[in-house]
């Protein structure tokens, strides 16, 4: 049976690659026929949150790839999507690619997916930016707060009190936040300053800073 002899082959292609891709990569091998428990097999399924015998549906939102599903394609023994986003149930956005194999009449049969989580490296990358930052280049440059002291700065953080409702994650990110807002952290030393005073490394003070800029 075609079905049976594209699984068997696309099988040991998925072992293979058990072995070789790294732990952000996702590879998932559908059988189209059983959509109410298409997954045969899957590599790294903490990608999207799947295993063995869950549904089609179960799979990233936005999947372009099955499109396919939805287009006669008799002339065809396989189509490829790639490049496209999709976006797990916990709103994680995967690079995706699939390919869709037909049978007799454009009838889809089975489906080979990859999909790579793209923020495990991207965090990654924003960690080793903070450890290995140039010196001389860990602060904002100078500008028009320039003549505000470190004497200043102290006689703010002098002022922040822990709350009884607040952690001390919380209340760490609530001062950084505010003088953020104040822009003292563009005074050459205060990100290692408040590390200090903070009790904290000027690396954490960086992942506050972050999420400062996202809001």
């Amino acid at each position: 049976m075609e079905r049976d002899s594209l699984i068997t082959v696309l099988m040991a292609s998925l072992e293979t690659l058990r072995t070789t891709i790294p732990a952000n990569t996702e590879a998932v091998l559908h059988d189209l026929t059983r959509p109410e428990e298409s997954v045969i097999a899957i590599v790294n399924g903490h990608v999207s949150g799947r295993k063995q015998g869950d549904a089609l549906l179960a799979g990233p939102d936005d999947d372009m790839g099955f499109l396919g599903l939805l287009e006669t394609t008799p002339d065809i023994k396989h189509r490829t999507f790639s490049g496209y986003v999709s976006r797990t149930a916990s709103g994680k956005c995967l690079n995706s690619a699939s390919t869709l194999y037909y049978g007799e009449g454009g009838v889809p049969l089975v489906a080979f997916c990859i999909n790579v989580d793209t923020e495990t490296v991207s965090q990654l990358k924003r960690d080793l930016d903070y450890l290995f930052l140039p010196a001389g280049m860990d602060e904002e440059p100078e500008g028009k707060s320039s003549n505000i002291s470190i004497q200043t700065l102290d006689e703010v953080l002098q002022r922040y009190r822990q709350t009884g409702a607040e952690s001390k994650i919380d209340f760490r990110r609530r001062v950084v936040s505010d003088i953020h807002g104040m822009g003292f952290f563009k005074i050459k030393g205060s990100v290692n300053h408040v590390a200090r005073v903070l009790g904290v490394t000027r690396y954490t003070i960086y992942n506050y800073l972050e999420k400062c800029d996202e809001k």
